[in-house]
């Protein structure tokens, strides 16, 4: 089976129990998917930069990540709520290890590596913050479709067009990735905001779609070379095997967890103002 091939079917299986959480008027649902995803994108990024820790050291990571991204969540980013889960994660990860040891040269970039996961992967909880603002589910969609219209306009700009300018994006992180592959995927999220217009978010202004698009894509094409910095620097292909054709949860997440904050900011701050 080709790569393609079992990205559609992949997608084809997952989306439409996204769509579905998405779409139930309770945000818990949604907030129950984007809390599942941060747990295994956790467990994916420990596993990648801690493979040589013990299980148990990885799973208090994992745990205190979860904690974070919940209190997060649940108080809505007040600068009460956010100041003590920063202060209690910092606190808890550096305790852990005060008692846990073990090689004490190793402690700097074991507890390093811990507090860089929880703050990185929880960047994920914008995602489901999006649900609870007015027209939620629209935003939501609009978070996903932008990062992914991205991805396959980028595919098939690098796969198509690539050969008459085969210019790179960026050699060393990622030798796939070419200048019109990127150009290709900013095409692609600013096709995504223009169908939610047009579609099922008419209250945006042509305005919002340039500032949410452009934005939110170069954030989240720099969001996937992070991620390609992060494996290449551990040496893995994949962050996991989660998903057939598209590697783990991170490598499928990666986008979306640096264009959620924008996407965030910009639909309860800008949105239709403009």
């Amino acid at each position: 089976m080709s790569n393609l091939l079992a990205r559609f079917l992949t997608a084809g299986l997952v989306v439409p129990f996204l769509l579905l959480a998405i779409w139930w008027h309770n945000p818990i649902g949604w907030w129950g998917v984007v809390f599942v995803a941060t747990g295994l994108g956790l467990r994916e990024f420990f596993n990648m930069t801690m493979a040589k820790e013990p299980v148990a050291e990885r799973g208090f990571g994992v745990l205190l990540g979860l904690v974070f991204a919940g209190a997060l969540y649940w108080d809505d980013l007040s600068g009460v709520a956010l100041s003590l889960a920063l202060a209690t994660v910092t606190i808890a990860a550096f305790f852990f290890f005060l008692f846990r040891y073990r090689e004490i040269e190793s402690v700097a970039p074991r507890v390093s590596a811990m507090l860089a996961g929880i703050l990185y992967v929880s960047l994920l909880t914008f995602a489901a913050l999006l649900k609870k603002l007015p027209s939620g589910g629209a935003w939501v969609i609009i978070v996903l479709s932008s990062t992914w219209f991205s991805d396959t306009s980028a595919y098939f700009a690098g796969r198509f067009l690539g050969p008459f300018w085969p210019a790179k994006f960026a050699a060393v992180v990622s030798p796939k990735k070419t200048i019109i592959g990127a150009i290709g995927g900013l095409a692609g999220s600013i096709g995504a905001l223009t169908l939610a217009k047009l579609w099922y978010l008419p209250s945006l202004t042509w305005i919002d779609v340039f500032l949410v698009a452009i934005p939110a894509n170069v954030l989240g094409q720099l969001g996937d070379l992070c991620e390609s910095l992060l494996k290449r620097s551990t040496g893995v292909k994949d962050s996991g095997r989660l998903l057939p054709g598209h590697g783990g949860m991170l490598d499928r997440v990666d986008a979306v967890m640096f264009a959620a904050p924008w996407v965030y900011a910009y639909a309860r701050l800008f949105a239709g103002k403009l």
